[in-house]
């Protein structure tokens, strides 16, 4: 939850930094998608396993957001079973979580 929070925030700030159109507007997808899709995670996981507690906050730097965004959707894709418990229906609300990851890192990288 606190890696995804801070990535989220590091795409709103290297949104506001670029100078590609396109860059801005996958940002911007991907910083208001990622949100939502967490929280109906959350709320998915507290309602099977109880609420999750405090969470620590993570601050990441927006230097290189497509690399980090790489790299933070194979640890997701990685630990999907961990973060899931092995819950299905969770697993698949992860996967729609790492949709928006890829989707993003595509678009960095090849839309300018």
């Amino acid at each position: 939850v606190a890696q995804v929070f801070a990535i989220r925030n590091a795409a709103h700030l290297a949104h506001w930094a670029t100078s590609s159109l396109a860059q801005h507007v996958a940002l911007d997808e991907f910083y208001n998608g990622v949100i939502d899709k967490l929280d109906t995670i959350v709320e998915a996981y507290q309602g099977y396993y109880g609420l999750i507690g405090s969470v620590e906050q993570v601050v990441l730097e927006p230097a290189d957001i497509g690399e980090q965004i790489a790299n933070q959707a194979q640890m997701i894709v990685s630990e999907r079973s961990n973060i899931s418990n092995g819950n299905q229906a969770i697993e698949n609300l992860i996967d729609d979580l790492t949709e928006t990851y890829f989707k993003t890192f595509y678009k960095l990288c090849n839309l300018r």
